[in-house]
């Protein structure tokens, strides 16, 4: 049998402080303040040089692990922690001591902690002295209190749990329930907004219907009003237009307007800057919306009452930034007065009654510019068949003189200069040659002046192809020649034509000293397109002005013109030049 000495009695001492420790311990706020405080008293009680406290979960695996050293000098590392625990599970009870590996922790006592029944954890002390009845007794009571403190703090620390749960719990139930009010309000206004597009449809519709007839726009607002009347519910749709005097007056044939209704109406003065009603709905695309009830403003009720309706909606009519007038329905159908709903469809009809506005207003300039060109282009074809006659007369004049009298004159030179070569044969020879080079130019300028085949059926392309002929025999110059052209065209068209690639030859000709041409002459967009492009010196086509042959560039552009076409010249120096023209048939 034990007996208390001089060192239990201190003990006894301590134990005193126990209640009060025990206080502490039960009042610590989590479980790693309960084991600290724990393992500090542990410490005191047994002199030990390490105590440690594992927590086990449900299934009886250890979770987690405090330690704490007499000395913090001397720390205690887990391998050794691990084997104390080890010897913990064999040696387990206040009267059970086992003998650690390692010599600095030469005795062990440890003990459960068990909380309702259940293990929950286990209480050890080591490296102290020969642990006495006392100090293991204090230590059981120690784990009594720590297994009673850990379970409070895990309650508490549960509790704590669920509190949060159930205000989370009931956070995702206030956002569930704000979550189905949003949706409701969205699904009412998806509803609105699908109700909304219907009636936009069908608004435009009715336009779209009412605009494909042609009719007078008397007779389209009339047919559009109908529509707009049935889709809105309303008694009566007017449109009111906005005049250049900035007054609102209504445009006949509304629906169901009669002479009375009419009688009540003034023109309403509307300014872009005004504050009254009539002004914010043209220029401020403010909605007008009125029923006469006991809710309703006094202004608001004082326009019903001049209209003499019950009930009435209006939004501005216009097409992009014109503002065109005033779209109103009157005497809604339905209890609740009309709604935003046909506010929409009111603005959708009103946007697409201006663009049919503009566009009949844009028909109409459009048929008076096309009057006017048809009468341009009548008058261009009259003076260019009479200048075609006429510049024809002349040539044919100057064609038939030239033959009839130089050519001649020439031809009888030609003769006598071969009967005296016999005489003076080289000065002879000289002349002759000079005669023959003067009677090829006058031939090709007879035939440039009024080409022989040029009238004859089948002779548009006969007539191009001798021309290109002409160049290479004359000059050496290469070419090659496309040509697709129709031959039922009239004379002047197949002249303008002729002579457009006559003149680009002859700049070809004179200036280009080209070893190569293409000449490409085709029916094509109801007209008559042509190419002509050399391989020639090239020049700056802003210059040209000032180049020598710049006439014939200015003859080629206005002779185009001239039959309605067109004609572009595109060179560079060093690059060679293209001449293309498209003249129009006259088919």
């Amino acid at each position: 049998m034990e007996t208390a000495g001089y060192s239990e009695t201190g003990l006894w001492d301590r134990l005193e402080a126990f209640q009060s420790v025990s206080a502490e311990i039960a009042g610590a706020q989590d479980i790693a303040q309960v084991a600290d405080q724990a393992l500090q008293l542990a410490l005191e009680l047994t002199g030990a040089a390490v105590a440690f406290i594992a927590l086990l979960d449900d299934a009886g695996t250890r979770q987690q692990v405090y330690s704490r050293a007499a000395d913090p000098s001397q720390s205690v590392t887990g391998d050794e922690i691990d084997k104390l625990f080890a010897a913990a599970s064999v040696a387990s009870s206040p009267k059970s001591a086992a003998r650690m590996p390692d010599p600095g922790l030469n005795v062990y006592v440890g003990l459960h902690l068990k909380a309702g029944g259940h293990v929950v954890g286990l209480l050890g002390v080591a490296g102290g002295g020969v642990y006495t009845v006392v100090q293991r007794g204090a230590l059981a009571i120690l784990a009594n209190q720590v297994a009673a403190a850990l379970e409070v703090s895990r309650l508490k620390q549960r509790r704590q749990e669920l509190v949060e749960a159930l205000v989370h719990m009931r956070a995702d139930l206030d956002r569930s329930e704000r979550e189905r009010v949003l949706n409701e309000e969205r699904a009412k206004s998806a509803l609105h907004i699908e109700r909304a597009r219907e009636l936009a449809v069908k608004a435009l519709l009715a336009v779209s219907i009412h605009a494909r007839t042609g009719a007078t726009f008397s007779a389209f607002y009339r047919g559009l009003s109908e529509s707009v009347a049935d889709l809105v519910g309303a008694d009566k749709v007017l449109f009111w237009q906005l005049n250049q005097d900035r007054t609102l007056t209504p445009i006949a044939g509304a629906h169901g307007i009669d002479d009375d209704f009419i009688a009540r109406l003034y023109p309403a003065p509307a300014e872009p800057f005004g504050n009254d009603l009539t002004s914010q709905v043209v220029y401020q695309d403010r909605v007008f919306k009125a029923a006469m009830s006991a809710d309703e403003s006094p202004a608001h009720r004082a326009v019903l009452e001049v209209l003499g309706v019950s009930s009435a909606i209006s939004v501005p009519w216009r097409a992009g930034d014109q503002r065109l007038g005033v779209v109103a329905a009157y005497e809604s159908r339905q209890r609740e007065g009309f709604s935003m709903e046909d506010a929409w469809l009111l603005q959708m009809v009103g946007l697409a009654a201006g663009l049919v506005w503009q566009l009949k207003l844009a028909e109409t300039d459009l048929n008076s510019t096309v009057y006017r060109l048809q009468k341009v282009d009548e008058a261009r074809q009259l003076l260019l068949r009479n200048m075609s006659t006429a510049v024809d007369t002349a040539r044919r004049r100057f064609a038939s003189e030239l033959h009839d009298d130089a050519l001649q004159k020439l031809t009888a030179a030609e003769l006598h200069l071969q009967r005296a070569a016999d005489d003076h044969a080289a000065p002879v020879l000289d002349a002759r040659k000079l005669l023959d080079q003067a009677e090829q130019s006058l031939r090709k300028l007879l035939f440039e002046v009024r080409p022989p085949a040029l009238e004859v059926p089948g002779g548009f392309e006969e007539t191009i192809r001798d021309r290109v002929a002409m160049m290479r025999t004359m000059t050496g110059i290469e070419a090659e020649i496309e040509l697709g052209l129709p031959d039922d065209e009239p004379y002047e068209i197949k002249s303008i034509v002729f002579r457009q690639v006559s003149e680009a030859l002859n700049n070809v000709e004179k200036h280009a000293a080209a070893t190569r041409v293409q000449v490409i002459v085709r029916a094509r967009d109801g007209g008559i397109h042509g190419i002509v492009v050399d391989d020639g010196r090239g020049f700056v086509v802003d210059e040209r002005d000032h180049l020598p042959g710049h006439l014939g560039l200015l003859a080629l552009r206005e002779r185009a013109l001239l039959a309605g076409g067109w004609c572009e010249v595109t060179s560079e120096p060093g690059s060679g030049t293209t001449v293309e023209f498209w003249v129009p048939s006259a088919q």
